[in-house]
């Protein structure tokens, strides 16, 4: 499934894009690549940046968020939390 991405105040980029594909790489393996996620990059205010990450895990929408002032380190912060979220869903599918 595809990673759809969405830049807000932010100039799309190959080098975030590819961050970001490389980042999820793990995530898209623990869910076998089934689910899609939509990715939002924010740029907020001059120094501070916001990431949103959805995904409809088997029937069941999952969200999360990080701020930070670095772009990479709120991502990183967003993918934790999702990775977090599908594992515990996948723990509760399977128990």
């Amino acid at each position: 499934m595809p990673i759809h991405l969405t830049f807000n105040n932010i100039r799309n980029s190959d080098a975030v894009s590819d961050h970001v594909h490389h980042a999820f790489e793990e995530l898209i393996k623990i869910t076998d690549d089934k689910f899609p996620f939509h990715v939002t990059l924010n740029k907020v205010h001059e120094e501070s940046y916001h990431v949103g990450i959805n995904c409809s895990y088997r029937n069941k929408l999952l969200a999360s968020k990080a701020d930070h002032e670095n772009l990479y380190k709120a991502l990183s912060k967003g993918i934790d939390s999702m990775k977090t979220q599908v594992i515990r869903k996948a723990d509760k599918v399977r128990g």
